[in-house]
């Protein structure tokens, strides 16, 4: 089993940026068995999380 750890600054964000995170994840969630995973292709030196490019993985 794989994790995902999902924080969220308080003050920072509106019910709104929350209503879409909840429906990317429902999205990704009900697409689970065709998502088979992503590799790193570019990262930046620093904070790559941030900017990071990913292709499928085959």
């Amino acid at each position: 089993m794989e994790l995902v750890r999902l924080a969220i600054p308080r003050r920072v964000y509106t019910q709104s940026h929350i209503d879409y995170v909840v429906e990317v994840i429902t999205e990704v969630y009900r697409n689970r068995d065709k998502l088979k995973g992503y590799k790193i292709v570019w990262e930046a030196p620093l904070l790559r999380h941030f900017t990071a490019r990913f292709e499928p993985i085959n």
